[in-house]
């Protein structure tokens, strides 16, 4: 074996033995239990993933302000321009009125919109293979709006 060789083979057992993460597509099979089928058809089930905090159900405390008439910019929102709504009806009332102004503050706010079925999501294997990182879920080019 040449010097050259040997170079290379060392190189290669040292990056393998380092073992980085690697980042793989997946698609949600099951909820409850959670079990995820990664592209190669191998099933992950919950006691091999960590799953980041916001693709579970959680809360946060919010603040809301909320102005009206407000206009955002295809550039602010990303799809098209858009414009700030609301209305509210009181029961017995004919019709709904538009908040102007309103602020809450402190407010707890449960997020809802845990992982479900159908879902794709991306996961980083942890090193030694053992656990992958549920880090989020992701749509195609095309279905991005």
């Amino acid at each position: 074996m040449s010097l050259l060789d040997l170079i290379k083979t060392t190189a290669m057992a040292a990056f393998q033995a380092s073992n980085p993460v690697n980042i793989v597509l997946g698609t949600v099979v099951e909820t409850k239990p959670l079990k995820i089928e990664l592209h190669s058809k191998l099933p992950l089930t919950e006691e091999y993933l960590l799953v980041a905090e916001h693709l579970t159900r959680h809360e946060r405390v919010v603040s809301i302000r909320y102005e009206y008439p407000k206009n955002y910019t295809k550039e602010q929102i990303g799809d098209a321009s858009k414009q700030a709504n609301s209305a509210r009806k009181n029961i017995g009332d004919p019709a709904s009125n538009p908040y102007e102004n309103y602020t809450m503050s402190y407010a707890r706010l449960t997020v809802e919109d845990g992982l479900k079925v159908g879902d794709k999501v991306v996961l980083h294997r942890v090193q030694g293979g053992q656990k992958y990182f549920v880090s989020d879920r992701y749509k195609e080019g095309d279905k991005v709006w």
